[in-house]
């Protein structure tokens, strides 16, 4: 995240060609340029207003909490059936990420800069300034409001993060738009990862004018996809979010790391200027100014109020990411009180909400990526939902962050377009659709959009396919995959716990979703520390699309035990190419009703493996005694074309030391160097047959 508001000033600095008269509206790029030859380059994206007015204020809770929002209405219409349009509908992206921000310090040169090229007065970035997206919608007639969450950006109050009241607090905000005289009553959502879950989490309480959502890379269980995958928990992620989310709703303006204060929401001197509304800093973190002992500003006169300050000091009484490290919420069932409420996984998960949103009638596109750690969660919230021209699913190449499929990867497939335009123009005719009633062409359309890896787009009647064949390829003797059933056997691992699923100079992988590696996920080196297993090379091209299924059979020397398996592409000149993984903590191997996760309201679909990771589910000596178990456990989804003369290879580990703790009972304090030897022995043929189960979609005749 801090990586791409970086990179979008520096673009906003450098950027040529911009147009002196712009003062709130620099120019839209031609969307339907940019995107590959999939998608309709004829649709009708130019814009029908030229300018907007834009208002910050706050918006109070019942409560009595006051929400920053930014409202930009659009104005000027360029075409005569707009030039009566006094009411739109509405799009809301409500965020804990700062709905705009500031730039202190910056030289009187580069002030100069942005007057000329932009007509800011000073640097504050909003969204019509940051969001190409977000000024293009505007500029078709949709009214834009970013909200600030409770606890976050200008906001006042405090938060545990995902907590239920912040979907209330959406649903009041969407009630009050509904209620401005410049929106028509109909109100959209959009946005990703806790953006997305806001949707959700807004769309279950059922406001009246929400009318559809456009959820991206969000997961459907809090638990098992952005803490514990697996039960084993994400270490990495969760102390580096953590820090990176606090730095947000402190408001620190530590700008070589990518960090800038939140742009204040009122001009309590009045004189016309925000940055010195924003407090000094002099002592203790200078990048903060919630230690001062007296605030101070910037042009020496006082205030009465200190909106700025009051709201973030109120967000030091955040609950931080961190505190899920802690043992004792290490179960699926355990509870945290915050402000009186109590709080499991359960309620913080969309697919808890997933009822509410069904029953509401809300319209959902969800957005989605191959590579990001919860691609589980789009297919998941997508299947379990009533099927209809409003439910819908797309999923690119991508990781979470950024929303663009990396330069590695555009490469590597010969991707011919732009992921982000694709991505946008989707959502453009699903608000077109949902919001303006134009028949843009989705309700004729198959509501899931898929990108097949090394393949191409296309469009599929539902998920997981239902042309799909499952092949089982069997672990066999000298490491081989064979779809044919082994003789009986066994092989022995030491586990290596210095493996580290790592890739690309910058040590990345789909888990930390704040970034993405800097290269290709080439597991060639990273494999020599795992058990594996190859099969021969394919005599034609194997699409797997879907969710490959683990099902192993294994023991060890140790009373528990971590797994984690790897499904890789072998090309014919020996790169190992990264396609998907999932993972498992032995101890969870008992199987529960799936359902569990929606609390019963609704079914779970797929139906995948679900270990129910309650403390009543854990068995911490699953292995002891020689105990031999069945391991049965989805990878993330994916859609992948294994070509002809390459091979299909599974590589078992049972460690990713860095990014998931190493098993506490067998490592003293997360060290690798101090672990217990740990042997892990894979069984198979005979009635154990460890094998990997893959979705194959027959090639077409």
């Amino acid at each position: 995240m801090r990586k791409i508001i970086t990179l979008g000033i520096l673009v906003l600095l450098l950027l040529v060609g911009a147009r002196a008269w712009v003062t709130r509206t620099p120019e839209v790029p031609p969307l339907t340029s940019l995107v590959g030859p999939f998608f309709d380059a004829n649709y009708d994206v130019a814009p029908q207003f030229l300018a907007f007015q834009k208002e910050s204020r706050f918006v109070r809770l019942s409560d009595g909490t006051d929400l920053a929002v930014d409202i930009f209405v659009p104005k000027d219409a360029s075409r005569d059936n707009g030039s009566l349009a006094t009411s739109f509908p509405t799009i809301l992206e409500y965020t804990p990420y700062n709905r705009a921000i500031a730039q202190p310090g910056m030289s009187w040169w580069q002030r100069l800069f942005l007057r000329w090229r932009f007509g800011l007065k000073e640097p504050v970035y909003d969204r019509a300034l940051l969001s190409t997206s977000a000024r293009m919608m505007i500029g078709l007639g949709y009214a834009y409001v970013v909200a600030d969450m409770r606890g976050t950006g200008a906001s006042f109050g405090s938060q545990n993060p995902l907590m239920p009241r912040l979907g209330s607090d959406g649903a009041q905000v969407v009630d009050w738009i509904t209620n401005q005289p410049w929106s028509d009553g109909s109100v959209g959502m959009r946005g990703q990862s806790y953006v997305a879950w806001s949707q959700f989490a807004t769309a279950s309480q059922a406001p009246v004018g929400l009318q559809c959502i456009a959820p991206g890379v969000i997961m459907f269980d809090t638990y098992t996809e952005g803490t514990r995958p697996g039960g084993i928990t994400a270490i990495r992620w969760l102390s580096e979010y953590s820090d990176h989310l606090q730095n947000f709703n402190l408001s620190r303006n530590d700008q070589e790391k990518g960090f800038f204060p939140v742009a204040p929401v009122m001009d309590e001197d009045g004189d016309g200027r925000w940055l010195d509304e924003i407090p000094l800093t002099s002592s203790g973190d200078t990048t903060i100014f919630t230690d001062e002992g007296e605030l101070e500003y910037p042009d020496g006169r006082s205030r009465d109020q200190h909106y700025l300050a009051r709201a973030v000091i109120e967000h030091q009484e955040n609950v931080l990411g961190r505190r899920l490290l802690d043992p004792d919420v290490r179960f699926w069932d355990a509870t945290q009180v915050f402000e009186g409420d109590t709080l499991s996984f359960s309620d913080t998960s969309p697919a808890t909400m997933l009822n509410g949103v069904a029953e509401s009638g809300v319209s959902v596109l969800n957005l989605g990526g191959w590579f990001d750690g919860f691609a589980r969660g789009t297919t998941k919230l997508f299947s379990s939902m009533e099927q209809g021209p409003g439910m819908r699913m797309m999923i690119a190449p991508r990781f979470h962050v950024p929303g663009a499929m990396t330069a590695p990867y555009q490469d590597l497939f010969g991707y011919d377009g732009d992921v982000v335009s694709d991505a946008v123009l989707e959502e453009l005719r699903f608000f077109d659709w949902c919001l303006k009633g134009i028949d843009s062409g989705i309700s004729e359309e198959e509501p899931v959009l898929l990108y097949v890896m090394n393949r191409g787009w296309r469009r599929e009647d539902s998920w997981p396919l239902e042309r799909q064949q499952v092949h089982s390829f069997h672990l066999g003797s000298a490491g081989s995959l064979t779809p044919n059933e082994p003789e009986s056997g066994s092989d022995h691992y030491d586990v290596d716990f210095h493996h580290s699923a790592n890739y690309g100079s910058n040590n990345m992988n789909r888990w930390i979703l704040m970034w993405s590696p800097d290269s290709l996920m080439v597991r060639t080196e990273l494999d020599e520390k795992t058990l594996v297993y190859e099969s021969e090379r394919l005599n034609t091209e194997m699409e797997v699309t879907g969710h490959p299924i683990a099902d192993l059979w294994v023991s060890a020397n140790q009373p528990d035990a971590d797994v984690f398996v790897y499904l890789s592409d072998v090309a014919p000149d020996g790169t190992v190419h990264y396609v998907t993984e999932g993972q498992l903590r032995a101890g969870f191997h008992r199987l529960v009703d799936p359902a569990l996760q929606t609390e019963g309201l609704r079914p779970v679909h797929p139906e995948l493996p679900w270990h129910g990771f309650r403390a009543e589910d854990y068995d911490p000596h699953a292995l002891s005694d020689g105990q031999i178990l069945n391991l049965r456990f989805d990878l993330q989804p994916t859609s992948w074309v294994f070509g002809e003369g390459h091979r299909i290879r599974i590589s078992i580990a049972g460690a990713d030391e860095g990014n998931f703790e190493l098993h506490p009972n067998i490592c003293t304090d997360g060290d690798p160097d101090q672990c217990l030897e740990t042997t892990l022995t894979v069984h198979r043929g005979s009635n154990r047959q460890s094998r990997i189960e893959l979705p194959v979609i027959p090639l077409p005749q």
